[in-house]
């Protein structure tokens, strides 16, 4: 949730746009159950649950990206100038459906490898309240489950999510805050998605990779509120992935052990790195390898968020600075200069933009307590031109050598997953 909102979520220079939003037909049960909680307290709920949506940024990976479907016929130049300028521009957020005529309805394909012949595809799932291939016919306690333990209603199939960032820290998330968000997700415009009517087509994994068990819900039943230290660690631990995107895993002989808010590190493929290129696929059919759009292909490594701690050499910058770089993507730091400078825009603060006062400042009050960890990665950001097998190697070649996999770090299954053409 990174894994990582409303009928129609638009950021716009830190600004919100909420079209409209309908009810959708649901389960007598379910609907007998909202007309016992009163009015005002259903609508705090969805309110609340829309604000925990926008800033879990699930639009991110729910919202397919408007672009036209591709069909025979005479050439539209100006859907494929638009989806060039989609293919080339270093802002991702573009990529958003910001008609939102697609929005939440799935299909994002996560293209995912595990090793040099073990590989797969994850789509985002439906989550508007559509009744065929959506959550139409869930309950709200069905929703709450399925957001905390990855646990789908009885008779899915396949009955567990697959759970990776953010998906991996929802289990964090306090009841009351899964409730608003399921009561949210089930007043949003429903979109039939065909793509997901094929239920076998959720994912394609290896069966080492197919989850056994839901996840363990926490037993937090309110969240903490106000500003507040408490409040700061619990949107860290269970909705804004701080730690899931500036951490790394240091392989060892008893497994991987996450090095938290460090930074990205070569040795890890999987954790605070990322693969950038103009390849990302934009429709659910096609295949490539970015995760988000550049012109070429390069490799960032997540900053290191201890820096800003006890003992740290930002731990001088102010917080309302920290606050800025989360909802605005200003950095605190300036360039050589002495201009402010942008951060990449893989920083999802197109979605923070809408964070509260007291949610930002809390997140930012409790990355200055973090103890500083010397963890540097120079330089953070690597281009590669047009070369998409160098970026490819910078990514995965050190978890082929610990792997002990084949010497040709790209295999023909990379090919093949990633649409390149095998040699």
């Amino acid at each position: 949730m990174v894994c990582c909102v409303s009928a129609a979520l638009i950021f716009l220079a830190g600004g919100l746009l909420f079209p409209r939003e309908k009810g959708p037909s649901r389960p007598a049960e379910a609907k007998a159950a909202e007309a016992r909680r009163p009015a005002e307290e259903q609508a705090r709920l969805v309110d609340h649950g829309r604000y925990l949506a926008a800033i879990g940024a699930c639009a991110a990976c729910h919202t397919p990206p408007d672009v036209a479907a591709q069909s025979p016929g005479p050439i539209d130049t100006a859907a494929l100038d638009k989806e060039r300028r989609f293919r080339t521009e270093p802002d991702w957020f573009q990529y958003m459906d910001t008609g939102g005529h697609n929005y939440l309805s799935g299909g994002v394909p996560f293209h995912l490898r595990f090793s040099g012949t073990s590989n797969g595809v994850v789509y985002s799932s439906n989550i508007t309240p559509d009744p065929d291939t959506g959550l139409g016919g869930w309950t709200e306690d069905e929703i709450v489950r399925v957001i905390r333990a990855g646990e789908r209603k009885a008779g899915s199939s396949p009955s567990l999510l697959y759970l990776f960032p953010p998906h991996s820290f929802f289990s964090n998330l306090a009841e009351d805050d899964a409730r608003a968000l399921a009561a949210y997700l089930k007043i949003v415009v429903p979109v039939p998605n065909k793509l997901l009517s094929q239920q076998s087509r959720h994912r394609h994994l290896p069966a080492d990779q197919a989850p056994r068990q839901p996840a363990v819900a926490s037993e937090l039943k309110v969240a903490p509120t106000g500003r507040s230290l408490e409040r700061g660690r619990y949107l860290i631990n269970s909705l804004v992935g701080c730690r899931e995107c500036h951490s790394y895993q240091k392989f060892t002989e008893k497994g991987p052990v996450l090095q938290e808010f460090v930074g990205g590190d070569p040795s890890d493929p999987f954790v605070g790195v990322f693969r950038l290129g103009p390849d990302l696929p934009l429709r659910p059919d096609e295949r490539g390898f970015a995760v988000f759009p550049y012109p070429g292909y390069a490799v960032l490594y997540a900053g290191n968020l201890t820096r800003f701690g006890a003992g740290g050499d930002l731990n001088h910058v102010r917080t309302e600075e920290i606050v800025r770089a989360i909802r605005e993507g200003v950095s605190t730091q300036r360039d050589k200069y002495g201009r402010p400078q942008p951060l990449a825009h893989v920083m999802l603060w197109q979605f923070y933009a809408s964070m509260t006062d007291d949610d930002a400042f809390s997140i930012a009050e409790y990355l200055k307590t973090l103890r500083y960890m010397p963890h540097s990665v120079e330089p953070r950001l690597k281009l590669y031109g047009t070369d998409w097998e160098a970026a490819f190697r910078q990514v995965y070649g050190s978890f082929n050598a610990l792997t002990g996999g084949p010497d040709e770090v790209i295999t023909d299954a990379d090919r093949n997953l990633l649409g390149k053409e095998a040699k």
